[in-house]
Formats: structure tokens, C-alpha cells, sequence
């Protein structure tokens, strides 16, 4: 620990290089999104070894039209929390290989909701038989780091609605 505050003192005064930015948890966003894309890859070999079609990153749109039936893009968006242009953008790919249709809504004629096709249902069922796999899997990485990884992450997520970075680095929030 005192070496990372020799290093931030030292950094402080000169220009980052690379390998002190590294060493840094300034890091910290780049090795998250290097172990999102390393879950991502091993999931899409694991989902291919079991004859799985979809892409690992619509399965939480598959899920949701599996389990719960139609729903809208803006309601698939606000469940899964994307971004109106991340869920059309995942959709598209569902709907260009044919996994998921927009249909009229029998509930209100001004809007459509989407829908699995049959293939996007095989896929589901598929899923559904994955899940646990995923699950269990991740329960033994969870006891190999010795905590639950998942649950910290949801939790750093709420801290990061509550005081976004931006402002933790104002300091004087009490925020350490």
C-alpha cells in the first residue's frame, strides 16, 4: 500500500506512463470491461458447446421475452436497464436471424411488442437448461475469490447512482 501512495505522489508531479496507469486504480474501468469480455468470450464457447445460437449478449432480452412473453422495446430497456439504443441495437440482431418478431400489441393497436419466433423459443429452452450451468459455475469462481462478486458489483453499481464518480472526485462528500 505505501508503494501505491509513492506512486500517486510521484504521479502527481509527472505525466502518467502507461505502465503506472496500470499499476493504478485508475485501471479500474479497463480491467472490468476486460473481465466483462473475457465472461462474455468463455460464455459464447460454453453456449457454442451446447449448440446455442444466440449471442451472449441477447440472452438477457431471451430470457425476458422467454419467461415473461411479449414486451415492448421500451419495456424490455427499462427491465433489463439499457439504454433505448442498446435494446434496439440487440434486438435488431434477434430480429435479422430471426429469434424474435415485432408483432401488433393486442393491448394497444399504437404500438408493437416484440415477440420470440419458434427458433427464438428453442433458444430459451435452451437457455433454460444453461442458466444453471452459468450459475453454478459462477458459485465456484465466487468461493475461489472468496467473495461474491456479483453481489459487490450490484453494490458499486448503487454507490456509482448515488455519487457518481464526478463527484467523488470534488472530494468533501465523506466519501472515501
Amino acid at each position: 500500500m505505501q508503494h501505491v501512495a509513492q506512486l500517486v505522489v510521484q504521479i502527481r508531479c509527472d505525466a502518467m506512463s502507461a505502465p503506472q496507469y496500470l499499476a493504478t486504480t485508475a485501471a479500474f474501468a479497463l480491467r472490468v470491461t476486460q473481465l466483462s469480455d473475457r465472461l462474455y468470450a468463455q460464455m459464447a464457447s460454453s453456449m457454442a458447446d451446447r449448440d446455442m445460437r444466440i449471442v451472449t449478449k441477447t440472452m438477457g432480452i431471451v430470457q425476458l421475452l422467454y419467461s415473461e412473453g411479449p414486451q415492448s422495446q421500451a419495456d424490455i430497456a427499462q427491465r433489463l436497464r439499457y439504454s433505448h439504443q442498446l435494446a434496439a441495437q440487440r434486438l435488431s440482431w434477434l430480429y435479422k436471424h430471426d429469434y424474435a418478431v415485432a408483432v401488433p400489441d393486442p393491448n394497444d393497436c399504437r404500438r408493437n411488442v416484440i415477440d420470440l419466433t419458434d427458433a427464438g423459443r428453442e433458444e430459451g429452452a435452451k437457455l433454460q437448461r444453461f442458466l444453471p450451468l452459468l450459475i453454478e459455475a459462477y458459485r465456484h469462481l465466487f468461493d475461489e475469490l472468496g467473495l461474491d462478486l456479483d453481489a459487490v458489483v450490484q453494490r458499486a453499481d448503487e454507490q456509482l447512482r448515488a455519487t457518481p464518480l464526478s463527484a467523488r472526485m470534488q472530494g468533501g462528500l465523506g466519501v472515501g
